[in-house]
């Protein structure tokens, strides 16, 4: 299953937001045990950076931690066409578009978000991160939780 991991999930996990963090650190340990394909978009990866370095204060520990999220996730490559689709789309969130577009085309499953009305006009398959560990434990029969 390949699924385009949404920035929430990553932050949830990089700045330990409290209420989220057990599921989203599920979520990743998908990808890391290969239970799931994780993905997210370059543009995905300078966003957590920013945000993290700004948590932390400390440009030397987001790097090592940005470098542990790229062994687990791998970088899908927005292409030319995927701004241009994403952009005549004129959605009110032209980066939840860009992502969802980009998903797409990379024939991803779906995408695990938090914020799933975000995405609900771009026709792909939503997963909040629970609905992500029901599903894989229904189809794999693991318990990931």
């Amino acid at each position: 299953m390949r699924v385009m991991i949404d920035t929430n999930i990553l932050l949830d996990v990089l700045i330990h937001r409290d209420e989220f963090y057990e599921d989203s650190r599920a979520v990743l340990k998908l990808c890391e045990n290969q239970a799931v394909q994780g993905f997210v978009t370059a543009s995905a990866i300078t966003d957590i950076f920013y945000i993290t370095r700004k948590a932390l204060g400390s440009v030397e520990e987001t790097y090592k931690i940005i470098g542990s999220i790229l062994n687990i996730v791998r970088i899908l490559t927005v292409t030319n066409e995927d701004v241009i689709q994403a952009f005549q789309e004129k959605a009110k969130d032209f980066e939840d578009c860009l992502m969802a577009t980009c998903a797409k085309a990379n024939h991803c499953d779906g995408i695990v978000t938090r914020n799933a009305k975000h995405f609900l006009n771009f026709g792909i398959t939503l997963y909040s991160p629970s609905e992500l560990l029901d599903h894989v434990d229904q189809n794999v029969g693991n318990h990931h939780r």
